[in-house]
């Protein structure tokens, strides 16, 4: 009976020490350069507003027709009843699509939700903004970058 208990134990102890076989790699990061970026669109969405940020050489990019290179970080803050809600980014990395499954990706972006002091919130759910950003490979999965490419300083 100890030897049975001490086996479910340790397999319970195994079990935690690993990722389960099917969890998803979040590498999405809050800039640390965020006093850098610039907002260059505002959206209203009912109760909620919505800003979004990028560096000016991210817009500077997108301007000039070229591709966002890894290492990219969009921020999108979200506003209800006229407070700072959350945050959430869009970060590229190389090769960060080989992370999910063909039928999700969503190019080599990632993506992550943000408390207002910056901090991951872990009950964000990557896969909710992948499958609406999946409509949008055309424009590299971005909603936003029409309003990118007439970003006026």
């Amino acid at each position: 009976m100890l030897v049975h208990r001490v086996a479910l134990v340790a397999i319970a102890l195994l079990a935690c020490s690993f990722p389960p076989a099917f969890g998803q790699t979040n590498r999405a990061t809050f800039p640390k350069a965020f006093d850098r970026y610039v907002l260059y669109a505002t959206y209203d969405r009912g109760f909620a507003k919505e800003e979004a940020f990028a560096l000016p050489e991210t817009l500077a990019l997108a301007k000039a027709g070229k591709p966002l290179p890894p290492g990219t970080q969009l921020v999108l803050g979200i506003w209800r009843a006229r407070q700072l809600a959350e945050y959430f980014v869009m970060e590229k990395g190389v090769n960060w699509g080989a992370d999910f499954p063909a039928d999700v990706r969503t190019g080599d972006w990632h993506f992550q939700q943000f408390d207002t002091t910056r901090q991951v919130m872990r009950t964000a759910f990557a896969e909710r903004c992948q499958s609406c950003h999946s409509s949008q490979s055309r424009d590299d999965y971005l909603f936003t970058i029409d309003r990118m490419r007439t970003y006026i300083p």
